[in-house]
């Protein structure tokens, strides 16, 4: 038997990169949510943004890169469900702000909670592994400039 041949570096990352890929849109974990909220993962998603900070509906729109007529939809019905309000913008009166009201708040901090959790798979890991991956990520991040 002989040794398994190294693969290229770039193959090597995109496998590696498909692998994170799996982790972080796993299905389950978004079905999970979904129907812990009652709501489509892309409704969470947008309350989700929302709850971190209330935004205009242009911003809203951009933040999601969604067209404008289909972020009123959203946010309609985020806003019918009760999760969401639109209020007056402090400086510009044509502008109004979205906000999360706080049984929206509420919701997207418990998407939080599930979809932060980590997999069963890397709460295994020794610990030493963990920080090792935290350590990759930070320089990824650093190399792509986000940080």
């Amino acid at each position: 038997m002989s040794a398994a041949k190294p693969l290229p570096a770039d193959e090597t990352a995109w496998r590696a990169w498909a692998a994170m890929c799996d982790l972080v849109l796993d299905n389950a974990r978004r079905r999970e949510v979904s129907e812990a909220l009652g709501i489509s993962f892309g409704r969470i998603r947008a309350l989700r943004r929302i709850a971190r900070a209330p935004m205009t509906m242009r911003e809203f729109a951009a933040c999601l890169d969604i067209d404008a007529p289909y972020a009123t939809v959203v946010i309609d019905e985020l806003e019918r469900q009760g999760l969401v309000e639109r209020r007056p913008h402090p400086t510009d009166r044509r502008a109004k702000l979205v906000t999360a009201t706080p049984r929206g708040a509420a919701a997207a901090a418990r998407a939080d909670r599930i979809l932060g959790r980590p997999p069963a798979g890397m709460a295994a890991l020794p610990a030493a592994t963990v920080a090792e991956l935290a350590r990759i990520l930070d320089q990824i991040e650093a190399a792509q400039g986000n940080r």
